[in-house]
């Protein structure tokens, strides 16, 4: 069974070829590589254009929502149409770093909602120390008419559980793989596997044994492989699983394991 790394930045990597083929060989059949502002949007759709089994996503990432200008978003438009995109985001709110008011972060998110909302799009959700807020702003636009998946996920068991209710994946990460991620082991238990995507974040957010050095797509193998620990379930079961999870949502064509 192929797996789908559901959320990287392959424009981000120093060899993102080189990172595609070592993706392959580790058994990776498919990539969505995520837009976070307008260049970087551009460039995941040239990489779903040149490689077969990359996908993007066009977005603004809630660090640049200072950005956000009338005509950013009708090129964003335009893009998702054009690739096609398979999905909106990375967008959201990042109550952590702060590096755009809050204000224009709120006004941004709501903004690819609309978007989301006008293409028949689903979400790519990132959210820090924003849980409560976030999920209020998808619940007030109605964004369960999309659905999408939480990146990264890191709040707890009841905000699990009512993106759920709206029809939101949640997307693991290699931080599964550390330590001291024990409420995120606890929270997916709790969680219908049908539920859940995996990721890499790449180049971000390595899991052991790669902690500390650059992220790659081939690394998802060992989110997988904790995930599975967590659930106490065989790593091939999780592996058909979330490979299934992650064509319903963003409509990936299906590829002979």
């Amino acid at each position: 069974m192929k797996l789908v790394d559901t959320h990287a930045h392959l424009d981000l990597l120093k060899d993102a070829n080189g990172a595609f083929l070592r993706a392959q060989e580790a058994g990776v059949g498919q990539i969505v590589t995520i837009g976070i502002d307008l260049d970087s949007s551009r460039l995941a759709a040239q990489y779903s254009r040149d490689m077969r089994g990359v996908f993007c996503t066009v977005g603004l990432h809630p660090h640049d929502a200072s950005k956000s200008r009338p005509e950013l978003w009708a090129e964003m438009k335009l893009l998702a149409l054009t690739t096609p995109a398979v999905a909106i985001g990375e967008c959201g709110l990042d109550f952590y770093r702060d590096h755009s008011p809050r204000h224009q972060q709120r006004d941004t998110f709501m903004q690819h909602v609309d978007l989301a909302l006008d293409l028949g799009l689903p979400l790519v959700i990132h959210d820090r120390d924003a849980h409560e807020e976030v999920l209020r702003i998808l619940q007030d636009k109605g964004a369960e008419r999309v659905g999408g998946v939480m990146h990264c996920f890191s709040g707890n068991l009841d905000l699990a559980q009512e993106l759920v209710k709206m029809g939101f994946f949640l997307g693991i990460t290699g931080v599964i793989t550390y330590k001291q991620a024990k409420e995120l082991r606890a929270v997916v238990k709790q969680i219908s596997l049908n539920k859940l995507l995996i990721e890499t974040d790449c180049p971000y957010l390595s899991p052991v044994p790669f902690r500390g050095k650059p992220n790659e797509p081939a690394y998802v193998v060992h989110t997988n492989q904790a995930l599975a620990k967590a659930l106490g379930l065989p790593p091939e079961e999780v592996a058909a699983a979330t490979t299934d999870n992650a064509r319903r949502l963003f409509g990936l064509p299906y590829i002979d394991a």
